[in-house]
């Protein structure tokens, strides 16, 4: 008798994540398309660049990273090098048994619970696994039609992330040579990361791009690059002119980018791990 309150109570609280996730995709969705900011960009399947090339190359542009660039659309493992390297085994072994509720959850609530596992109780002063650990291991899950995609347009290039900005801002400003970086904050408290990322922006696209540093090329049409479970940042996207999406059967087929490709070589890596932790192999 005394587990089926308990029960009940899980049953709840999972019916209450589920359906807050339905209704979210269904207000995102219709938000989206009653919003007079919002423009309607052509959506296109990759690839893209063939005829096209010479066009786009005066062109800015913005991609996700996650679905555009890696092979790889999962953010898990990269949040367990984080929870392993600044946080310790056990932290990183906490990280692992909640991996099924984070798949369960949904991809805002899974990206919550991981940035909370990952960062709380953290000082920011300290924190350099985005510095030192994470370049390696992100250049290593690089797809090189994914780099050819970016590299080959001329424009200011845009990334957006569905990362905390403090975990890739490093690998996409020194390593890849990316402009700007649009990504999520961490809130901090007396020096400290308190687990939990600043609201997200409920401005338009064009918002955004308004605070990017101004480049002469800035002025032309804005190409997008995304995904198609790209659910996090459909308004962001809104204000490209053309958006090309990557599905992941494309992705299946994207061979890994040599190192000689390589915008600037990676002589340090100062992490413990030498695989990429995925469940699996953790």
């Amino acid at each position: 008798m005394a587990g089926k309150p308990f029960n009940f109570k899980f049953f709840l609280f999972m019916q209450k994540v589920l359906f807050t996730r339905t209704w979210n995709k269904i207000y995102i969705q219709r938000k989206a398309s009653s919003s007079p900011h919002a423009s309607q960009p052509h959506f296109n399947k990759y690839p893209f660049l063939g005829n096209e090339q010479g066009a786009l190359l005066n062109k800015a542009l913005m991609f996700h990273m996650e679905g555009a660039l890696l092979k790889s659309s999962s953010v898990f493992p990269y949040f367990l090098l984080v929870a392993f390297e600044a946080g310790g085994p056990l932290r990183a072994f906490t990280l692992l048994l909640l991996y099924p509720i984070i798949c369960l959850v949904g991809k805002e609530w899974g990206l919550k619970i991981m940035v909370f596992v990952c960062f709380v109780g953290l000082k920011e002063a300290s924190f350099s696994v985005g510095k030192t650990v994470l370049p390696k291991f992100l250049l290593e899950d690089v797809g090189n039609e994914g780099f050819d995609m970016v590299m080959k347009c001329g424009g200011t290039k845009i990334a957006v992330t569905d990362m905390p900005r403090v975990m890739v801002d490093c690998f996409l400003t020194d390593y890849l040579r990316i402009e700007y970086v649009i990504g999520r904050e961490l809130k901090v408290v007396c020096g400290h990361f308190i687990g939990l990322m600043e609201d997200k922006k409920t401005s338009s696209g064009s918002m955004e791009l308004e605070k990017v540093p101004r480049k002469g090329k800035m002025d032309s049409p804005v190409i997008g690059i995304s995904c198609f479970n790209n659910s996090l940042h459909h308004q962001l996207f809104s204000c490209c002119e053309v958006v090309y999406m990557v599905s992941e059967a494309d992705k299946k087929n994207w061979q890994t980018l040599p190192r000689e490709k390589y915008p600037r070589p990676l002589i340090f890596h100062d992490g413990r791990l030498a695989l990429r932790p995925t469940p699996i192999a953790t």
